[in-house]
């Protein structure tokens, strides 16, 4: 069984340098012992080459299923190379695919608490929306969840891993940090990407669709919940949906005997359409 991870988020993990990481991972398309690559950041001038140790961000990385490290070699993984592909041409999903896999990898493995850490702290400030960034607030918020749900005390979890939230909160666009009279806000944001979008209605509907009906209504809280995750206002849930039946055929939308929809057969692959 593996070890639990600590609920801290690490803050070196950087939006700067994931960028570096997962384009040098797919420039050399192979995995690659780690002094190769830190070889090929130095010869095109990355800024990642002045980190003298690159563990930190690459353990979150892993952790994430983005990346894959085995004797040494790091390489890509399946959803890395989608990730890779994805972002090359444009820039601005990666935040919204690393917020998204924060936010949920918690449901795939109950060892990486990280995530669940991750998840209290967004779905807080949504709810509070629109509100002030409190840091010691939300340290105490993860403190008492923490000891309530795990029963853990004295956890590592502090300001730092605020920011480790933050950095990518901050990354999202459009925004849903914004400063005012040198204070961190939270607004939820007025719409998303339409990747977003179905990365977030299909891990929501896969705690509502049957087995024997792949139909499922669109309920205030399925909307309420799909919203949470992308961070978005509720009002704009429908025009999104619309935006994401344009986009993609796995998803079907019928309005008789109200609202409802079906996924079938969606992958991180689907997103390459």
């Amino acid at each position: 069984m593996n070890k639990a991870s600590s609920f801290h988020v690490r803050h070196d993990l950087l939006p700067s340098h994931t960028v570096e990481i997962i384009t040098l991972l797919r420039a050399v398309n192979r995995s690659e012992p780690l002094e190769k690559i830190q070889q090929v950041a130095q010869q095109h001038g990355y800024t990642i080459r002045n980190r003298k140790d690159w563990s930190k961000p690459l353990k979150s990385l892993e952790e994430l299923g983005i990346l894959s490290e085995n004797k040494k070699h790091i390489g890509l993984t399946d959803i890395g190379r989608h990730i890779a592909a994805l972002t090359v041409f444009q820039p601005d999903l990666l935040p919204d695919f690393v917020h998204f896999l924060y936010y949920t990898v918690y449901d795939d493995d109950k060892n990486k608490r990280f995530s669940w850490s991750y998840r209290l702290i967004c779905d807080a400030l949504w709810n509070s929306a629109p509100c002030v960034v409190n840091r010691d607030k939300l340290v105490n918020l993860v403190t008492a969840q923490a000891l309530e749900t795990f029963q853990v005390n004295g956890i590592s979890f502090s300001t730092n891993s605020v920011y480790g939230i933050l950095n990518w909160l901050s990354a999202l666009r459009p925004a849903c940090i914004a400063v005012q009279e040198n204070k961190q806000r939270f607004v939820r944001r007025a719409y998303c990407s339409v990747e977003m979008f179905m990365l977030s209605l299909h891990y929501v509907l896969r705690r509502y669709q049957d087995k024997d009906n792949w139909f499922t209504s669109i309920t205030p809280k399925l909307r309420q919940e799909v919203c949470r995750v992308c961070l978005i206002v509720p009002e704009t849930f429908s025009e999104m949906l619309e935006q994401a039946e344009a986009n993609f055929d796995c998803l079907q939308v019928r309005h008789e005997r109200g609202d409802r929809i079906a996924i079938k057969d969606f992958s991180w692959s689907t997103l390459e359409r």
